[in-house]
């Protein structure tokens, strides 16, 4: 994960924040609305500083995908309790690709390896969940 905690805090990955809000009114009601907007503050001392808005989750990062005698072999950076599936295929164009055995995360780098000689040529596509 993204977010950070010890044992004294844990920041979690969501934030609706107020400020900036807008009005929707009428003669019978007025509604305001601040759903999906930034933090409109940076609260922060000599020793901190809280920084808000969107978090966004970059793409899993892989590392030296190569060809080692018959087999295909992938590091991937992994998040602790996300689970990754490299799925192979013979063709880019086919419906069903087969499932490599699944990792779960443990933020380190895990490494992934695939017989290839089965194939003249072969696909890997990884689904992180």
């Amino acid at each position: 994960m993204l977010a950070q905690s010890s044992s004294r805090f844990a920041l979690t990955r969501g934030v609706i924040a107020g400020g900036g809000t807008t009005f929707s009114s009428s003669a019978r009601f007025q509604l305001g609305s601040t759903i999906a907007q930034p933090v409109a503050a940076v609260p922060s001392s000599a020793r901190f500083s809280i920084q808000g808005g969107f978090w966004i989750r970059p793409a899993p990062i892989i590392f030296g995908p190569t060809k080692t005698g018959t087999n295909f072999v992938v590091s991937i950076q992994t998040e602790l309790g996300q689970t990754y599936t490299v799925q192979s295929a013979n063709s880019l164009s086919a419906l069903n690709w087969s499932n490599l055995p699944s990792i779960t995360g443990n933020g380190a780098v895990m490494t992934v390896s695939n017989s290839t000689a089965d194939a003249s040529s072969k696909f890997f596509r990884l689904i992180e969940q």
